[in-house]
């Protein structure tokens, strides 16, 4: 085999496993122009860094023999997310976690785990990966690619290491998705929630698979409780934040079930909710930068809370 044809194989290779993981999300949210996506770090201190890019933000934490990856963002920026790394730290990858199973967080997966990380995630993000739902037009979600699967897994808490930083990792049920983790790093004093928290819209709620309103605030409470007051945090999308604007967030969940609970209370049905716009206000300042999912938000909170009765 010559090596033109050699290149040809492996570039349709790549196409395919990015195609497969960016349709692991239960609905197609306004996608980048990949080309024109830039990759920028925050320095957070003590070895840790935010990286934004595509899809979910990513965290890095820097050891002496090793780094540690929160979220792999979508497939195609991979080569762009592998050089800013690179630029941090010639250190080998050797953990990759997911905070769960949604392809803007886990569409690096393949790519990361050849250049040999293994990856991590509450055992749920296998199910999802290997048997995603179908989006919210009904079109069947598409199984990731055998390379993307998590190799270890985790029921209610772990931790993984290298030498000079441990990530603690943390399982809150039914809150985003039915796989979240949220991971601290102690010796950093930072957190990454995933798409738990975000910092500037709506989150997502895949009620689809056990997602709820009641999670989301649920897990944003635990989040609350740890750190410190100097606690840094990285949200799922968005600026970095930290305790205060995770209580505004809360602060938004809370008020958003409160208004559409009282719609369901009169019998309302959930496109006589969405008409009412109950959330008027909390639009202001939630949809601003939230893409599809924002728009749908009141849709999935409706859903979540008449799915638990």
């Amino acid at each position: 085999m010559n090596r033109l044809t050699l290149f040809a194989l492996t570039v349709a290779a790549s196409t395919l496993a990015a195609n497969a993981m960016a349709q692991n999300r239960p609905a197609a949210p306004n996608r980048p122009d990949f080309s024109k996506v830039q990759e920028t770090s925050t320095d957070l201190g003590h070895g840790l860094y935010m990286i934004v890019g595509a899809g979910g933000n990513t965290t890095l934490a820097v050891g002496t023999d090793g780094l540690i990856v929160v979220d792999a963002q979508f497939a195609p920026v991979y080569p762009k997310l592998k050089a800013k790394i690179a630029e941090i730290s010639t250190e080998p990858v050797k953990y990759l976690i997911n905070t769960h199973y949604h392809g803007d967080h886990t569409g690096g997966n393949a790519d990361f785990a050849r250049d040999g990380a293994v990856i991590v995630a509450q055992r749920n993000v296998v199910k999802r990966l290997k048997a995603p739902p179908p989006g919210p037009t009904g079109a069947p979600g598409r199984a990731a690619p055998a390379e993307a699967i998590p190799t270890r897994t985790y029921v209610d808490k772990t931790t993984v290491s290298v030498n000079g930083q441990t990530a603690e990792l943390m399982h809150f049920p039914n809150a985003h998705t039915d796989g979240d983790t949220v991971v601290y790093f102690p010796r950093a004093n930072v957190i990454a929630t995933g798409d738990i928290v975000g910092s500037e819209s709506y989150p997502n709620i895949d009620v689809a698979v056990g997602g709820s309103i009641d999670g989301i605030i649920g897990a944003t409470d635990q989040i609350l409780k740890m750190g410190n007051a100097a606690t840094q945090i990285v949200p799922g999308h968005g600026h970095l934040t930290n305790k205060a604007g995770v209580r505004e967030y809360r602060n938004m969940l809370v008020t958003a079930r409160r208004l559409i609970a009282r719609e369901i209370a009169e019998g309302k049905s959930e496109d006589q909710m969405f008409a009412d716009k109950p959330l008027a206000e909390l639009d202001k300042k939630w949809t601003a930068n939230g893409g599809v999912f924002a728009q749908r938000f009141p849709r999935l909170v409706y859903r979540s809370l008449k799915k638990q009765g």
